[in-house]
Protein backbone atom coordinates (compact mmCIF):
# COMPACT_ATOMS: atom_id res chain seq x y z
CA UNK A 1 0.00 0.00 0.00
CA UNK A 2 1.36 3.41 -0.91
CA UNK A 3 -0.82 5.23 1.66
CA UNK A 4 -2.38 3.98 4.89
CA UNK A 5 -4.12 5.55 7.85
CA UNK A 6 -4.17 3.64 11.13
CA UNK A 7 -6.81 4.57 13.73
CA UNK A 8 -6.56 8.20 12.62
CA UNK A 9 -8.46 10.42 15.07
CA UNK A 10 -8.91 14.18 15.39
CA UNK A 11 -11.16 16.11 17.76
CA UNK A 12 -12.07 19.79 17.66
CA UNK A 13 -13.60 20.82 20.99
CA UNK A 14 -16.43 18.38 21.65
CA UNK A 15 -16.69 17.27 18.02
CA UNK A 16 -14.79 14.21 16.80
CA UNK A 17 -14.03 15.21 13.20
CA UNK A 18 -12.26 11.94 12.36
CA UNK A 19 -12.78 8.80 14.41
CA UNK A 20 -10.39 5.81 14.26
CA UNK A 21 -10.15 5.97 10.47
CA UNK A 22 -8.39 3.08 8.73
CA UNK A 23 -7.72 3.39 5.00
CA UNK A 24 -5.54 1.38 2.62
CA UNK A 25 -4.75 2.98 -0.76
CA UNK A 26 -3.21 0.52 -3.26
CA UNK A 27 -0.26 1.58 -5.39
CA UNK A 28 -1.42 2.67 -8.87
CA UNK A 29 -5.05 3.25 -7.91
CA UNK A 30 -7.26 6.28 -8.38
CA UNK A 31 -8.87 6.36 -4.95
CA UNK A 32 -12.02 8.39 -4.36
CA UNK A 33 -12.67 9.74 -0.86
CA UNK A 34 -16.38 10.50 -0.48
CA UNK A 35 -18.48 12.01 2.26
CA UNK A 36 -21.04 14.72 3.00
CA UNK A 37 -19.90 18.24 3.85
CA UNK A 38 -18.42 18.19 7.35
CA UNK A 39 -17.74 14.45 7.27
CA UNK A 40 -14.00 14.82 7.95
CA UNK A 41 -12.54 14.58 4.43
CA UNK A 42 -10.48 17.77 4.52
CA UNK A 43 -9.36 17.13 8.10
CA UNK A 44 -8.11 13.70 7.04
CA UNK A 45 -6.18 15.16 4.10
CA UNK A 46 -4.61 17.80 6.34
CA UNK A 47 -3.37 15.04 8.63
CA UNK A 48 -2.09 13.08 5.62
CA UNK A 49 -0.02 16.06 4.51
CA UNK A 50 1.23 17.05 8.00
CA UNK A 51 -0.68 20.35 8.01
CA UNK A 52 -2.29 19.31 11.31
CA UNK A 53 -1.46 16.57 13.79
CA UNK A 54 -3.85 13.76 14.78
CA UNK A 55 -4.85 13.22 18.39
CA UNK A 56 -4.32 9.50 17.84
CA UNK A 57 -3.14 7.20 15.07
CA UNK A 58 -0.81 7.85 12.19
CA UNK A 59 -0.47 8.14 8.42
CA UNK A 60 1.99 5.89 6.58
CA UNK A 61 3.33 6.69 3.12
CA UNK A 62 5.34 3.85 1.63
CA UNK A 63 5.53 2.51 5.17
CA UNK A 64 6.98 5.74 6.61
CA UNK A 65 5.13 7.58 9.36
CA UNK A 66 4.18 11.16 8.48
CA UNK A 67 3.75 11.95 12.16
CA UNK A 68 7.23 10.69 13.07
CA UNK A 69 9.21 11.80 10.02
CA UNK A 70 7.26 14.86 8.86
CA UNK A 71 8.31 16.18 5.45
CA UNK A 72 10.79 13.33 4.98
CA UNK A 73 7.82 10.97 4.59
CA UNK A 74 6.22 13.35 2.08
CA UNK A 75 9.08 13.56 -0.43
CA UNK A 76 7.19 11.43 -2.96
CA UNK A 77 3.87 13.27 -2.44
CA UNK A 78 2.30 16.13 -4.36
CA UNK A 79 -0.85 17.80 -3.07
CA UNK A 80 -3.49 20.32 -4.07
CA UNK A 81 -5.46 21.28 -0.96
CA UNK A 82 -8.74 22.93 -1.94
CA UNK A 83 -8.46 25.74 -4.52
CA UNK A 84 -5.15 26.65 -6.10
CA UNK A 85 -3.82 30.08 -5.06
CA UNK A 86 -1.21 31.96 -7.09
CA UNK A 87 0.14 35.48 -7.61
CA UNK A 88 -2.41 36.63 -10.20
CA UNK A 89 -0.27 39.49 -11.56
CA UNK A 90 2.50 37.04 -12.48
CA UNK A 91 2.54 34.43 -15.23
CA UNK A 92 1.87 30.78 -14.57
CA UNK A 93 5.47 30.03 -15.53
CA UNK A 94 6.87 32.59 -13.08
CA UNK A 95 4.66 31.28 -10.26
CA UNK A 96 5.94 27.75 -10.82
CA UNK A 97 9.58 28.86 -11.06
CA UNK A 98 9.24 30.62 -7.70
CA UNK A 99 7.83 27.44 -6.16
CA UNK A 100 10.57 25.34 -7.76
CA UNK A 101 13.28 27.55 -6.23
CA UNK A 102 11.63 27.33 -2.80
CA UNK A 103 11.48 23.51 -2.97
CA UNK A 104 14.87 23.03 -4.58
CA UNK A 105 13.28 21.52 -7.69
CA UNK A 106 15.06 21.81 -11.02
CA UNK A 107 13.43 24.66 -12.97
CA UNK A 108 13.48 22.56 -16.13
CA UNK A 109 10.47 20.76 -14.64
CA UNK A 110 8.36 23.91 -15.00
CA UNK A 111 7.87 23.68 -18.75
CA UNK A 112 7.41 19.91 -18.46
CA UNK A 113 4.48 20.23 -16.05
CA UNK A 114 2.97 23.16 -17.97
CA UNK A 115 2.94 21.02 -21.09
CA UNK A 116 1.68 18.05 -19.12
CA UNK A 117 -1.35 19.97 -17.82
CA UNK A 118 -2.19 21.56 -21.18
CA UNK A 119 -0.86 25.00 -20.26
CA UNK A 120 2.30 24.98 -22.35
CA UNK A 121 1.10 27.73 -24.69
CA UNK A 122 -0.32 29.87 -21.87
CA UNK A 123 2.56 29.61 -19.41
CA UNK A 124 3.80 33.15 -20.06
CA UNK A 125 0.31 34.67 -19.63
CA UNK A 126 -0.65 36.24 -16.32
CA UNK A 127 -2.68 34.01 -14.01
CA UNK A 128 -5.43 36.64 -13.82
CA UNK A 129 -6.24 35.88 -17.47
CA UNK A 130 -6.77 32.17 -16.73
CA UNK A 131 -10.19 30.54 -16.48
CA UNK A 132 -11.01 28.76 -13.22
CA UNK A 133 -10.35 25.42 -14.89
CA UNK A 134 -6.92 26.62 -16.05
CA UNK A 135 -6.10 27.82 -12.52
CA UNK A 136 -7.02 24.39 -11.18
CA UNK A 137 -4.80 22.72 -13.80
CA UNK A 138 -2.00 25.11 -12.79
CA UNK A 139 -2.55 23.92 -9.22
CA UNK A 140 -2.12 20.33 -10.36
CA UNK A 141 1.01 21.40 -12.30
CA UNK A 142 2.39 22.77 -9.03
CA UNK A 143 1.48 19.50 -7.26
CA UNK A 144 3.39 17.36 -9.79
CA UNK A 145 6.37 19.72 -10.00
CA UNK A 146 8.48 17.41 -7.84
CA UNK A 147 7.53 14.35 -9.95
CA UNK A 148 5.58 12.63 -7.13
CA UNK A 149 4.50 9.00 -6.94
CA UNK A 150 1.39 9.93 -4.93
CA UNK A 151 -0.91 12.86 -5.76
CA UNK A 152 -3.45 14.05 -3.17
CA UNK A 153 -6.25 16.26 -4.51
CA UNK A 154 -8.84 17.87 -2.25
CA UNK A 155 -12.04 18.72 -4.19
CA UNK A 156 -10.18 19.46 -7.46
CA UNK A 157 -13.38 20.10 -9.49
CA UNK A 158 -15.15 22.19 -6.84
CA UNK A 159 -16.63 25.37 -8.33
CA UNK A 160 -15.75 24.49 -11.93
CA UNK A 161 -18.12 24.64 -14.89
CA UNK A 162 -18.72 21.41 -16.89
CA UNK A 163 -15.85 22.15 -19.29
CA UNK A 164 -13.45 22.83 -16.42
CA UNK A 165 -14.55 19.62 -14.68
CA UNK A 166 -13.91 17.63 -17.85
CA UNK A 167 -10.44 19.15 -18.22
CA UNK A 168 -9.47 18.17 -14.68
CA UNK A 169 -11.08 14.73 -15.03
CA UNK A 170 -9.18 14.00 -18.26
CA UNK A 171 -5.93 15.17 -16.65
CA UNK A 172 -6.43 12.88 -13.64
CA UNK A 173 -7.00 9.93 -16.00
CA UNK A 174 -3.80 10.75 -17.94
CA UNK A 175 -1.68 11.09 -14.79
CA UNK A 176 -3.06 7.81 -13.45
CA UNK A 177 -2.18 6.12 -16.77
CA UNK A 178 1.42 7.22 -16.20
CA UNK A 179 1.52 5.29 -12.93
CA UNK A 180 0.85 8.06 -10.41
CA UNK A 181 -1.37 6.96 -7.52
CA UNK A 182 -4.11 9.53 -7.00
CA UNK A 183 -6.12 10.09 -3.82
CA UNK A 184 -9.01 12.39 -4.66
CA UNK A 185 -11.50 13.87 -2.20
CA UNK A 186 -14.86 14.85 -3.69
CA UNK A 187 -18.55 15.23 -3.03
CA UNK A 188 -19.41 14.64 -6.71
CA UNK A 189 -20.44 10.99 -6.90
CA UNK A 190 -20.81 10.88 -10.67
CA UNK A 191 -17.34 12.37 -11.18
CA UNK A 192 -15.78 9.82 -8.83
CA UNK A 193 -17.50 6.92 -10.55
CA UNK A 194 -16.12 8.10 -13.91
CA UNK A 195 -12.46 8.25 -12.91
CA UNK A 196 -11.82 6.18 -9.76
CA UNK A 197 -10.90 2.52 -9.37
CA UNK A 198 -11.46 2.45 -5.60
CA UNK A 199 -13.51 4.45 -3.13
CA UNK A 200 -13.97 5.02 0.59
CA UNK A 201 -17.10 6.59 2.06
CA UNK A 202 -17.12 8.36 5.41
CA UNK A 203 -19.78 10.05 7.50
CA UNK A 204 -19.28 11.98 10.75
CA UNK A 205 -15.60 11.02 10.64
CA UNK A 206 -16.21 7.27 10.49
CA UNK A 207 -15.56 4.87 7.64
CA UNK A 208 -18.78 3.37 6.23
CA UNK A 209 -17.42 1.27 3.38
CA UNK A 210 -14.34 0.97 1.18
CA UNK A 211 -13.03 -1.08 -1.71
CA UNK A 212 -12.89 -1.38 -5.49
CA UNK A 213 -15.88 0.39 -7.05
CA UNK A 214 -16.88 -2.66 -9.10
CA UNK A 215 -17.03 -4.79 -5.94
CA UNK A 216 -19.04 -2.19 -4.00
CA UNK A 217 -21.56 -1.89 -6.84
CA UNK A 218 -21.89 -5.66 -7.11
CA UNK A 219 -22.32 -6.19 -3.36
CA UNK A 220 -24.56 -3.19 -2.65
CA UNK A 221 -27.37 -3.86 -0.17
CA UNK A 222 -29.65 -1.71 -2.32
CA UNK A 223 -30.00 -2.87 -5.91
CA UNK A 224 -31.40 -0.26 -8.27
CA UNK A 225 -33.20 -2.08 -11.04
CA UNK A 226 -34.53 -0.85 -14.36
CA UNK A 227 -37.82 -2.57 -15.17
CA UNK A 228 -39.55 -2.66 -18.55
CA UNK A 229 -43.19 -2.97 -17.49
CA UNK A 230 -46.50 -2.24 -19.20
CA UNK A 231 -48.58 -0.34 -18.26
CA UNK A 232 -46.23 1.74 -16.11
CA UNK A 233 -48.66 3.99 -14.16
CA UNK A 234 -50.43 1.11 -12.30
CA UNK A 235 -47.00 -0.42 -11.58
CA UNK A 236 -45.81 2.78 -9.89
CA UNK A 237 -49.01 2.99 -7.86
CA UNK A 238 -48.70 -0.65 -6.77
CA UNK A 239 -45.01 -0.58 -5.84
CA UNK A 240 -45.26 2.75 -4.03
CA UNK A 241 -47.44 1.07 -1.38
CA UNK A 242 -44.80 -1.57 -0.54
CA UNK A 243 -42.62 -0.85 2.51
CA UNK A 244 -39.73 -2.94 1.11
CA UNK A 245 -39.49 -0.80 -2.02
CA UNK A 246 -37.02 2.03 -1.33
CA UNK A 247 -37.44 3.91 -4.58
CA UNK A 248 -39.97 3.83 -7.39
CA UNK A 249 -39.85 6.37 -10.21
CA UNK A 250 -40.35 6.64 -13.94
CA UNK A 251 -37.32 7.60 -16.02
CA UNK A 252 -37.38 7.74 -19.82
CA UNK A 253 -40.46 5.54 -19.98
CA UNK A 254 -38.93 2.86 -17.74
CA UNK A 255 -39.38 2.08 -14.06
CA UNK A 256 -36.42 2.52 -11.68
CA UNK A 257 -36.89 0.59 -8.45
CA UNK A 258 -34.66 0.44 -5.37
CA UNK A 259 -34.89 -2.95 -3.71
CA UNK A 260 -32.64 -5.37 -1.82
CA UNK A 261 -31.17 -8.35 -3.68
CA UNK A 262 -33.35 -10.92 -1.94
CA UNK A 263 -36.54 -9.12 -2.95
CA UNK A 264 -36.08 -9.13 -6.75
CA UNK A 265 -38.13 -12.30 -7.26
CA UNK A 266 -40.87 -10.94 -4.97
CA UNK A 267 -40.92 -7.76 -7.02
CA UNK A 268 -41.39 -9.57 -10.32
CA UNK A 269 -44.01 -11.89 -8.84
CA UNK A 270 -46.00 -8.96 -7.44
CA UNK A 271 -46.10 -7.21 -10.82
CA UNK A 272 -47.11 -10.37 -12.71
CA UNK A 273 -49.82 -11.28 -10.18
CA UNK A 274 -51.37 -7.86 -10.76
CA UNK A 275 -51.59 -8.45 -14.53
CA UNK A 276 -48.65 -6.18 -15.37
CA UNK A 277 -46.41 -7.32 -18.21
CA UNK A 278 -42.70 -7.46 -17.32
CA UNK A 279 -40.40 -7.75 -20.36
CA UNK A 280 -37.00 -7.01 -18.78
CA UNK A 281 -35.29 -6.51 -15.40
CA UNK A 282 -31.83 -4.89 -15.62
CA UNK A 283 -29.54 -3.95 -12.66
CA UNK A 284 -28.49 -0.27 -12.86
CA UNK A 285 -26.85 0.36 -9.46
CA UNK A 286 -24.73 3.54 -9.29
CA UNK A 287 -22.23 4.86 -6.77
CA UNK A 288 -24.94 7.23 -5.55
CA UNK A 289 -27.13 4.24 -4.67
CA UNK A 290 -24.26 2.66 -2.72
CA UNK A 291 -23.67 5.95 -0.92
CA UNK A 292 -27.32 6.31 0.08
CA UNK A 293 -27.46 2.74 1.33
CA UNK A 294 -24.28 3.13 3.42
CA UNK A 295 -24.48 6.73 4.60
CA UNK A 296 -28.18 7.52 4.40
CA UNK A 297 -30.42 9.89 2.48
CA UNK A 298 -30.33 12.42 5.32
CA UNK A 299 -26.69 13.19 4.49
CA UNK A 300 -26.23 16.07 2.07
CA UNK A 301 -23.38 15.49 -0.36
Amino acid sequence: MILETKNLTKTFGLRKAVNALNLEIPNGSVYGFLGPNGSGKSTTIRMMTALISPDQGEVLINGQSVQKLGNKALLSVGALIERADFHKHLSGETNLKMLARMDGTDESRVQVVLNRTGLGERGKDKVKTYSQGMKQRLGIAQAILSNPKLLILDEPTNGLDPQGMKEVRDLVRELAAEGITIFISSHLLDEVQKICSHVAMISQGELKTAGPIEVLLKNSDLLVTEIHVDPIAPAIKLLSTQSWIHRCEEKNGLLNVGVSHDKISDLIQLLVQNNLQVSAVIPRTSLEDVFLSKVGEESQI
